[in-house]
């Protein structure tokens, strides 16, 4: 239909549609046109809009330039509006440019969690998270303990649970087991498999101990030996 187009353009263009008897209806029929191919540019406008909006991820094939030149604009955008926005003192989320509070931890919006700006003086509150004055032992805004108390440090017996605040105690008084420090790391638990006390017998007076580091009998003071009749 190109030769049609053209003659419809020129006649248009050149006015000679107010030479023709039936004028008037060829006026209103190139206003017919001219309203759908406007209405054909918003539908185009539409389906790519539609198309960017589900595959603005999608950077390659056919499409990909044009996606990736959409979303190189819609970054400057937002990084200008945002630059606006905080040289006029307003705070906005950098994950969706809605604007927040300057004390929001969360976007309402996406809820993005907010950084926190702390000034000279001021210290996050471990429980709320809110800035509060430096130093204070009770947090201003929630009232819980700026500081953990800390927690008195307990010796554990791999094998049983039994636990002492005793840190000079050595074996378990319920197994005989080689204690280990409270939450204490694997190794240092592998290493209280490999350490088993044994029994222990004085030769000369029969003092019996079960234990690994004692050497002498607390009886006589012989150096003992190891108990070979012990089960």
């Amino acid at each position: 239909m190109p030769f049609l187009n053209d003659l419809i353009k020129s006649v248009i263009s050149e006015g000679a549609a107010e030479k023709l008897s039936n004028a008037a209806e060829i006026s209103d029929l190139t206003k017919v046109i001219s309203d759908e191919e406007t209405s054909i540019e918003q539908d185009y406008y539409e389906i790519g809009k539609l198309y960017y909006e589900q595959n603005s991820d999608k950077t390659d094939g056919e499409l990909g330039e044009l996606v990736s030149k959409v979303n190189a604009s819609n970054k400057k955008i937002k990084e200008s509006k945002l630059k606006i926005g905080t040289l006029m003192g307003y705070t906005f989320c950098e994950c969706c440019g809605e604007q927040v509070d300057e004390d929001d931890l969360y976007c309402n919006n996406c809820g993005a969690k907010m950084p926190v700006k702390i000034m000279p003086g001021m210290e996050l509150c471990p429980h709320c998270h809110k800035a509060v004055r430096a130093g204070i032992r009770f947090c201003t805004n929630c009232g819980k303990p700026m500081q953990e108390e800390e927690k008195p440090k307990v010796k554990e017996c791999p094998s049983c649970g039994f636990t002492t605040e005793d840190l000079d105690m050595v074996f378990c008084e319920k197994c005989n087991r080689r204690l280990v420090m409270e939450g204490g790391d694997t190794e240092e638990e592998q290493k209280a498999e490999e350490i088993v006390p044994i029994h222990k017998v004085c030769p000369a007076c029969g003092f019996k101990i079960f234990d690994t580091e004692t050497m002498f009998c607390e009886k006589c003071n012989r150096r003992l030996v190891e108990d070979e009749n012990a089960e």
